[in-house]
């Protein structure tokens, strides 16, 4: 079983490496850093399980789900994550993932959760996170699927307003707009509806970065 890890930093990967080192048949066979787009990486390691450890800023880590989920339709997703909330776990669920750990589960239990997971011995229906009506997607104009599109795939706000060639006080307002029309609060629950609708596929094309192999030593 060849799993791929999706990190914020080499730290966190490693960690979760020594995690697995026990499991018998997993074998990881890279990390990749999950802070800009990185499916063609992942899938250049063609793994069976691609393990998404929660990020810092929540929408990086749903951007990242989706778009492995699209490169990669037959692997398995496992997120590990601190937060098992019913409405965090309905937005990663709806962003593409198969499965949830807590990072509070007993040490040493990862490997053997996540290979349940791919023997399809594990399965739990999230709760949805309530939506009152559908999003106002029609009401947005083309800059502001154009910002919502690089937000949702983990820019920030500064890097958007030198790739649109705007301020970022522009793109504030832009958002603020976006999230007025959408029904919605914050960036986190904008990006998730732009997973929904299939909005990064409008998205520039961004760079990629390889796969890191991690050495296999104990």
């Amino acid at each position: 079983m060849r799993i791929v890890i999706v990190a914020d930093n080499t730290l966190a990967a490693e960690g979760i490496r020594r995690e697995l080192r026990h499991a018998s048949g997993c074998h990881v066979a890279g990390f990749v850093k999950g802070r800009r787009p990185c499916a063609d990486a992942v899938a250049q390691e063609a793994p069976d399980v691609v393990l998404v450890d929660d990020m810092l800023r929540p929408e990086l880590t749903l951007a990242r789900v989706a778009e492995v989920r699209r490169a990669l339709p037959e692997a398995k997703i496992v997120l590990v994550t601190l937060e098992m909330t019913p409405a965090r776990l309905a937005e990663a669920c709806a962003a593409g993932i198969d499965a949830a750990v807590a990072k509070t589960a007993h040490p040493g239990s990862l490997g053997t959760l996540v290979r349940e997971v791919v023997r399809g011995n594990v399965f739990h229906a999230f709760l949805p996170t309530p939506t009152p009506e559908e999003p106002a997607l029609d009401r947005l104009t083309s800059r502001e699927v154009e910002i919502l599109a690089l937000a949702a795939a983990g820019l920030p706000n500064s890097r958007i307003a030198d790739r649109l060639c705007v301020t970022e006080q522009t793109v504030k307002f832009h958002l603020s707009n976006v999230y007025r029309k959408l029904s919605v609060t914050n960036r986190t629950q904008a990006s998730r509806i732009a997973h929904e609708h299939g909005l990064l596929d409008l998205s520039p094309t961004f760079s990629r970065r390889t796969a890191a192999p991690i050495s296999a030593a104990a």
